[in-house]
């Protein structure tokens, strides 16, 4: 830490009305040239992303791109994601955040459902034919046939760094385009701070996607987050949770632009790569889900590296077991492991270990709040507070919750009550120390390596299948990944379906952590006396069987 730098001014900063964008030209002129972004074989400093980003934005505007407008990316994590979002922030424009895993029909409804007026995209990655997938959602965009008749408001498609394709321009050419510096400060002087920056799908119970909308105060979180890992300026964050997700997005790069931190990014998750960046690239910070923790791990039994740079990490997404905890704090050398709750709509962290408390309140997955914001454990049906030591479902309500889900009023009044109380549907309970401890769920979702699938949306799309009558989606427990999917279907009278049929139906079609692991073919499912499916009966077979 720089010797006027003191932990009351780093975390006692004002974020309150400020905007993401005047947070960026704030860091720039405290750090101008500490390294910001780290990735693509660039090194890129605090003043040059904020001049990068002012001429993407003045670019943007010049396509037409204004306050409220939609710009849709579909990239790996990169410098160019960071780019491209900071640009949309400074004019007041929201960036609508799409999973790389996505396949065609996912990504349509996503464009078609946000509005979207931009789509940023990758033309190729992974062996995966980005383009090829635009060229099904909008035939004819290489001739210029935009908008499209299916996205009346998408205008242009724009491809990252310098790549060319008819149809499309390159990140790099709107960032050539003349620079009109009093449209920009127009742009800026327009926004809000209760704008949306940010939306991010998630798919819920019904099995329909649900945009999360997040405002400029992500950045009061993004201060909580630093302060309970003990950021500090000059310390490295590897940048390996996706961007397209909030783990990524809000609670990675938003502290780490605020303190002067640098985010080392990997485009995807690889194990060894990712033990040779904290050695080599000194790592202090990080977070992920079990399973990152547990394959860093065993790559460091294969090939130690030195890790004594690591100072906090946040573990969640799935249980957190004593064993892993221990072993991950003795083995890979952190000062502090800190199990975190949190969701797509709460920002991603609500609560938190803190730094500083034993290991043993890691593995019992219990955490306190970060911010001053009110978590309340009560009766679902009542919503009267439940007593310390008794489980009920979780409410948040304060600055970290969302504006709502894009254009679903529907779905927001149903998850916000009218006095602001977020109902997570997850069940929990206080401790007479303060803590919350997640204690389990009560929406069906399951959580596959991080990610979160939702039976609902996979059992539709397996009764698509011509053969399928139903089917009943749950999770099943796995060792690295927390839990993977299990489906048990049930054919059409006189059908003949086999798993692999079934299996084979999904792959290309959905993404590929929503693909189910097992398929049980059933004649029926067990139900009630009214005839009510009993998937908790369905549950417990599918572990029973992951477990043998």
């Amino acid at each position: 830490m720089a010797a006027t730098e003191t932990p009351a001014s780093l975390y006692n900063v004002d974020w309150q009305g400020m905007t993401i964008g005047d947070a960026l030209r704030r860091s720039a002129k405290r750090w101008p040239d500490s390294e910001f972004v780290v990735g693509e074989g660039d090194r890129v400093s605090y003043a040059e992303v904020d001049a990068l980003v002012d001429r993407l934005a003045s670019g943007l505007l010049q396509l037409g791109v204004g306050r409220g407008d939609k710009v849709a990316v579909w990239l790996t994590n990169s410098p160019w994601w960071v780019l491209t979002w900071l640009a949309c922030c400074r004019i007041g424009a929201i960036v609508v955040s799409i999973n790389t895993r996505y396949k065609t029909d996912e990504v349509a409804f996503i464009l078609e459902q946000s509005n979207a007026k931009i789509l940023v995209a990758m033309p190729r990655y992974w062996d995966i034919d980005y383009l090829g997938m635009i060229g099904e959602m909008a035939p004819g965009f290489e001739d210029g046939a935009l908008p499209a008749a299916r996205f009346p408001h998408l205008e242009a498609i724009l491809l990252w760094k310098d790549e060319r394709h008819p149809g499309t321009q390159s990140l790099e050419q709107v960032s050539a385009l003349l620079f009109d510096e009093d449209a920009l400060c127009a742009a800026e002087g327009a926004i809000d701070p209760e704008d949306p920056v940010v939306i991010i799908y998630t798919s819920g119970t019904t099995g329909v996607p649900k945009g999360a909308m997040h405002c400029h105060r992500v950045l009061i979180e993004g201060r909580n987050i630093a302060r309970a890992m003990h950021m500090e300026p000059g310390d490295k964050v590897l940048g390996h949770m996706p961007l397209y997700h909030v783990a990524g997005s809000v609670a990675t790069v938003i502290p780490t632009m605020q303190h002067g931190c640098a985010i080392v990014m990997m485009p995807e998750w690889e194990p060894g790569a990712a033990l040779n960046l904290i050695a080599d690239e000194r790592i202090n910070v990080m977070g992920g889900i079990p399973t990152h923790f547990i394959d860093l791990l065993q790559q460091s039994e294969r090939n130690p590296r030195d890790t004594t740079c690591l100072k906090s990490a946040w573990i969640g997404g799935a249980p957190v077991t004593p064993k892993i905890a221990t072993a991950v704090k003795d083995t890979l050398h952190f000062d502090a492991l800190q199990a975190v709750y949190g969701m797509t709509e709460t920002m991603g962290m609500t609560t938190l270990t803190e730094f500083g408390a034993p290991i043993e309140v890691t593995c019992e997955n219990k955490g306190k709040p970060v911010g001053d914001y009110e978590v309340q454990v009560v009766d679902p049906e009542s919503g009267k507070e439940k007593p310390v030591g008794e489980a009920g479902e979780i409410w948040v309500r304060g600055y970290l919750v969302m504006l709502g889900y894009y254009q679903n009023e529907e779905a927001t009044r149903e998850a916000i009550t009218p006095e602001g109380w977020f109902r997570t549907g997850d069940l929990g309970r206080f401790d007479e120390d303060g803590y919350l401890q997640i204690t389990g769920r009560a929406k069906e979702m399951f959580i596959v390596g991080g990610s979160n699938a939702y039976p609902a949306e996979i059992e539709r799309f397996l009764e698509t299948h011509p053969d399928v009558d139903q089917a009943v989606v749950c999770g099943a427990p796995h060792e690295r990944l927390g839990e993977v999917c299990f489906a048990f279907v049930m054919p059409k009278s006189g059908a003949v379906l086999s798993p692999e049929t079934v299996i084979e139906h999904c792959r290309g079609s959905i993404a590929d952590y929503k693909v189910p692991r097992r398929v049980n073919i059933v004649d029926d499912f067990p139900r009630t006396s009214t005839n009510k499916i009993q998937r908790y009966l369905l549950q417990q077979e599918a572990a029973r069987v992951a477990e043998g």
